[in-house]
């Protein structure tokens, strides 16, 4: 039995227009209340997610590889609002103790950390070109230029500059000329 072909758009996952329309009102997590609205509870809740080796060594290899603290926490926190966690303003207020949090986590594990993105852009300094390093390579262009192979090579480029192949180009006849001169 032949295998049935599989429609090419539907690799595409993004929401369609009207999506939102098409369940109850109230069955997507973001349409109900949140689970907790108690600050110290959402706080705990994140600190013993935190302690799970699964959670927190992720988080501190993207700290180690370069992204900012505050990144982190922000992504994790718009995470849980949109699972209906929590509220933002509760999420906004619990982010300095999960910044704090991860600080340390970042020191005991001796991963130097920036903690935000102005941090992370002030890192990363312009790459400036070694001054000796690019005369050698100019010198060294310069004696090539010279060589009998690139001479060879600029010539092979003259003539495929030079002959006419392309699919508008004027036929040549036997003797070389092109037609209609």
């Amino acid at each position: 039995m032949a295998e049935p072909i599989q429609n090419p758009n539907a690799l595409f996952t993004g929401p369609i227009p009207g999506a939102s329309l098409t369940t109850e009102v109230g069955n997507r997590p973001w349409e109900n209340p949140p689970k907790e609205v108690d600050l110290q509870t959402v706080i705990t809740n994140y600190l013993s997610r935190l302690q799970n080796p699964n959670v927190i060594f992720p988080l501190l290899d993207a700290i180690k590889y370069g992204t900012s603290i505050a990144t982190l926490v922000e992504t994790v926190i718009e995470t849980a609002v949109m699972e209906g966690e929590h509220t933002i303003d509760v999420g906004i207020l619990a982010a300095p103790v999960i910044v704090e949090y991860l600080k340390q986590a970042s020191e005991v594990s001796k991963i130097k950390y920036k903690v935000s993105d102005q941090e992370v852009r002030a890192a990363t300094a312009p790459k400036k070109i070694n001054g000796r390093l690019l005369e050698e390579i100019l010198e060294e262009m310069e004696q090539t230029k010279d060589s009998p192979e690139t001479e060879e090579l600029e010539a092979s480029a003259e003539d495929i500059k030079t002959s006419s192949k392309g699919l508008m180009a004027r036929k040549t006849d036997i003797k070389g000329d092109n037609n209609g001169d």
